[in-house]
């Protein structure tokens, strides 16, 4: 095994996620199929490294999986996935002229979508619904540009 693979298989124990939202559309991503969870979708984002905040980690996996230049605004919530990872959700402002450019080692692809269609998506990374679930019961609260959560989410299986 090498030493890529080895670092690979270790799960990541701190990550941040990046809540880019427009006209009640998410910016979502399918994973390359060379990355952990490959073909997944989500949210961009990824590990915290040493010494930076869930901020800074949200602006920088922005830059290297979209080439996106953005701004955090608000942690809005914190996660923990089935496999023990703390996640921290961070509502993410686009700058206006920065439009996404996939980095084929880590994004196959990128593409704006409401909360209803990717719900319904059977290739959605397993963090996800519990985001929509949070918001639908009222533990996080997200700007008027992401529109109104749908109250069946709350009954979201997880």
């Amino acid at each position: 095994m090498t030493w890529s693979n080895r670092k690979l298989d270790r799960k990541p124990g701190h990550g941040a996620v990046a809540i880019v939202v427009e006209d009640e559309k998410f910016l979502v991503i399918r994973r390359s199929a060379t990355v952990r969870a490959p073909n997944m979708l989500c949210f961009a984002g990824g590990t915290i490294e040493s010494g930076e905040s869930p901020e800074q980690a949200v602006v920088r996996e922005l830059q290297e999986e979209l080439a996106i230049e953005a701004q955090a605004r608000e942690h809005v919530w914190q996660s923990r996935t089935a496999w023990g990872t703390l996640l921290e959700w961070i509502l993410v402002e686009r700058a206006p002229h920065s439009e996404p450019a996939a980095n084929p080692a880590e994004v196959a692809e990128w593409m704006w979508i409401g909360a209803a269609d990717l719900l319904v998506r059977r290739d959605l990374l397993p963090s996800v619904p519990a985001f929509f679930v949070a918001w639908a019961t009222g533990t996080i609260t997200l700007p008027n540009r992401a529109g109104p959560a749908d109250p069946a989410w709350r009954r979201l299986e997880l």
